[in-house]
């Protein structure tokens, strides 16, 4: 298989990997009222930092992630919609 096919693939994973966090956790926010145990979860994050150089320039970076049993779900939803393609 050339590069450009494992590129193709990569990209696919990634797609349906972001849409199944997404859509997960927008499942979970719907069923939380039905289903409460749906929604719970965990976070983990990291604070943003901020990097200045000089006066004129300044990078920052964080990250938080919250996962919930929704999420979780959807993930291996995509995880396996993507092995069988």
């Amino acid at each position: 298989m050339n590069r450009s096919g494992k590129t193709a693939h990569w990209a696919i994973l990634v797609f349906l990997l972001l849409m199944g966090f997404i859509l997960g956790t927008i499942l979970g926010e719907i069923l939380r009222p039905f289903i409460p145990i749906i929604a719970k979860g965990a976070s983990a994050q990291l604070t943003p930092q901020t990097l200045r150089l000089a006066n004129s320039f300044s990078v920052t970076f964080g990250f938080k992630i919250h996962l919930n049993l929704a999420t979780i779900i959807g993930v291996i939803v995509a995880f396996v919609t993507y092995r069988k393609l």
